[in-house]
């Protein structure tokens, strides 16, 4: 269960994409099912917009595997 008020990175994705609408791009997405050495999954996504502001997000476990869908079907590459 998620602790009340918990956003997820796939919820933060949205709203940072709806932000610019088209200004904002992905210039960094983890390759799918990057795993760190301890063996948990990890998904990196970075945002920029037009006047040079960024946005990283970071995702854990399962989460990681939502988030980097949900940036693919956005448009980003892997």
């Amino acid at each position: 269960m998620e602790p009340r008020g918990y956003i997820n990175g796939r919820d933060t994705l949205r709203e940072l994409m709806k932000l610019q609408d088209t200004a904002a791009i992905f210039i960094k997405i983890s390759p799918k099912d990057y795993r760190l050495s301890n063996g948990l999954d990890y998904c990196c996504v970075v945002v920029e917009y037009k006047d040079g502001s960024n946005y990283s997000l970071h995702e854990y476990g399962k989460e990681a595997r939502k988030l980097h869908e949900e940036a693919t079907i956005m448009g980003g590459k892997e």
